[in-house]
């Protein structure tokens, strides 16, 4: 999925979850702290309104939610009179009846009104104990009024009403009116009053049936908004606790799945450009996103450059050994050749001259002749070192019958220091066989030269490494670490140039072959691997 994508399902989620939430707070929460709240306020206002009653004894001055059906029943401590006091009104009742009388006596006993100051009304009341006695009253009441007659001349009140002034009446004032049609033939006339503090919704029904005309009166009071807004506004701090959870919980989960990638792409970009050289710790992710991808790329890309930089350094590595190369060789054959310049010379000059013994041309002649083909053979294997080294063609070659031509070269040479050339073994390998003769030409040039007479020179032949093995002589100890450096001789009284084991030496690193020579009991042993040719792997 791509990040755009994923994005926009995060958000869509995280508003559904919202919606889910704060419907979920409305629709089973809300109603019941309203509820709650309409109750309590319900209950402060009927202590609000008993208070102010018992201050004013009067409703005058009061706010009083409904008015036109909330009055007090006023029952003073003696005398057979109650009143009853209301918005619009004020009733007198009179006890006219013995029995009446001493129902009221036992309700202002029960009510703590009685007793002088000997009883008072307690701070916690006995909640069953009241209920109790006050229902023994109510229904001794209820069957003394039940067996009188409302509307009879001796019934046991006498009854005095006072209404209140017009101007009482008036608190009422039309705010809207409108006529509903029901489809079953009903009609309903909805009408808004208000008294300044709360307002209220007046239904009126009408109905025809086949005997008569039905009027329904319906009263509401309509809830208004400062009852619900203190409701919400208490639960905001809740509702806001909540919400930021909800949103941090989301978000951390949102920067665990995309932010955080990006963390550590950013660390890995950062390590590796600490590192230099493009060394950077594995790094993978598991999205398909576009970070994903972007991770994937930029790890390709780091093992791409890192690849580069490792193969530009092992280009840098031996461009330097050769040039280091081609320093130290020059500077050593510069300094080889000037001791058979020097003898030509001596002797040209001799010739020329005719000093001394130099007068026969003849004899000395050959010696020039030679001197020159030494300076000859250094300038060639100089040239031939470099020229092989950027004309290499690997194919699969014989080592044996390579080693077989190589050895024919000093035949001659072995006959006269009675020398044994034994040859064992086969194998090939891809090479570049120029090199490879050149190689073979001058370990076995290196054996049979420092090789005492009679002995052998052992050569064993295998896929895996060719070795030449020389009896009766060893190396120096202090001249072992050096005899692949040029011109360097383990024999001082010979003539030889000390280029055998540097060319071979040479040529073997550049082939990818590793060439060692150390002593044996009594003998040395050069032994060639082929085991880091193939793609630098070990074959063997």
């Amino acid at each position: 999925m791509g990040l755009s994508r994923k994005t926009f399902l995060y958000s869509m989620i995280l508003a559904g979850a919202m919606v889910i939430l704060i419907t979920g707070y409305f629709v089973f929460m809300l109603p019941s702290l309203y509820v709650d709240y309409v109750m309590d306020s319900n209950l402060d206002s009927a202590v609000r309104v008993q208070r102010g009653y018992m201050e004013q004894r009067s409703y005058q001055e009061l706010p009083v939610k409904n008015p036109s059906a909330v009055f007090s029943l006023e029952i003073p401590k003696e005398g057979n009179e109650l009143y009853v006091v209301g918005k619009f009104f004020r009733m007198t009742a009179t006890v006219r009846e013995k029995e009446l009388q001493e129902l009221l006596d036992e309700l202002r006993r029960s009510a703590g009104l009685q007793g002088g100051e000997g009883r008072k009304i307690p701070a916690v009341l006995n909640q069953r104990e009241v209920r109790e006695e006050l229902a023994g009253i109510w229904e001794k009441a209820g069957r003394y009024f039940a067996s009188r007659n409302l509307f009879s001349e001796d019934y046991p009140l006498q009854f005095e009403v006072e209404g209140k002034g017009k101007e009482q009446w008036d608190v009422y004032r039309e705010e809207y009116g409108r006529l509903h049609t029901e489809p079953d033939g009903i009609f309903v006339y909805e009408t808004g009053v208000s008294d300044g503090d709360y307002q209220y919704s007046m239904y009126f029904a009408f109905g025809q049936t086949e005997d008569a005309f039905i009027l329904t009166i319906f009263p509401t009071m309509m809830p208004q908004m400062e009852e619900i807004l203190p409701v919400v506004t208490d639960s905001m701090p809740m509702i806001i606790a909540v919400v930021f959870l909800f949103v941090l919980a989301a978000s951390r989960f949102f920067a665990a799945r995309i932010v955080h990638p990006v963390i550590r792409l950013a660390g890995y970009a950062e390590s590796a450009r600490i590192s230099g050289k493009f060394e950077a710790d594995s790094f993978a992710l598991d999205s398909k996103d576009e970070i994903g991808q972007l991770g994937q790329s930029l790890r390709e890309l780091y093992d791409r450059l890192q690849e580069n930089y490792e193969e530009l350094e092992q280009k840098n590595h031996a461009l330097a050994e050769e040039n280091e190369r081609k320093e130290i060789f020059l500077r050593a054959s510069s300094h080889q050749l000037k001791t058979p310049v020097t003898a030509a010379l001596l002797l040209v000059d001799g010739m020329i001259g005719e000093v001394g013994k130099y007068r026969n041309v003849k004899e000395y002649l050959p010696e020039v002749r030679k001197q020159l083909l030494s300076m000859r053979r250094i300038v060639e294997d100089i040239l031939f070192l470099n020229y092989q080294a950027e004309h290499m063609h690997k194919e699969m070659t014989d080592l044996r019958k390579l080693a077989e031509e190589a050895v024919k070269g000093y035949k001659v040479q072995a006959e006269a220091g009675s020398l044994q050339f034994e040859l064992s073994g086969e194998g090939s390998v891809v090479t570049d066989r120029e090199m490879m003769r050149k190689i073979l030409d001058n370990l076995f040039s290196n054996a049979v030269q420092y090789t005492p007479a009679g002995q052998r020179i052992c050569v064993e032949i295998s896929s895996c490494f060719l070795q030449v093995v020389n009896d009766g002589t060893t190396i120096d100890d202090s001249l072992l670490p050096h005899v692949f450096d040029p011109f360097v001789s383990s024999v001082e009284n010979r003539r030889g140039k000390g280029l055998g084991l540097y060319v071979a030496s040479y040529y073997s690193r550049v082939l990818g072959c590793r060439l060692e020579l150390y002593n044996q009991e009594d003998s040395v042993c050069a032994r060639l691997f082929f085991g880091e040719m193939e793609g630098g792997k070990e074959r063997c």
